[in-house]
């Protein structure tokens, strides 16, 4: 595997350890949902960067991650929103032209 795709799993990896370790906290069962379906975009995303069937950004598409994650999350400041807005930054960053 190449630099650049050990890195976007690397930093996939990172957020889903960071969702994982969020769920069943105190916070509420809608969270716990909206964890899940994070940990399954995560998932997902990860299947098809290792596979190689991630599409490219062109430059100014997302995954759609901080968004979701904006939208339910208790604090702007979480250590969740700035991993998912690392793997967007990365994504735009390195996959816009492969």
């Amino acid at each position: 595997m190449d630099i650049k795709k050990l890195e976007f799993v690397r930093l996939l990896d990172d957020a889903l350890a960071t969702a994982e370790q969020m769920k069943g906290g105190h916070h509420g069962d809608y969270q716990d949902v909206q964890l899940s379906h994070l940990i399954s975009a995560l998932q997902t995303i990860k299947s098809q960067v290792v596979s190689d069937q991630l599409e490219t950004s062109r430059g100014t598409s997302t995954l759609g991650l901080a968004r979701q994650v904006a939208d339910w999350i208790d604090s702007l400041d979480s250590p969740l929103l700035k991993a998912v807005g690392i793997i967007e930054q990365y994504y735009q960053r390195h996959y816009s032209n492969s």
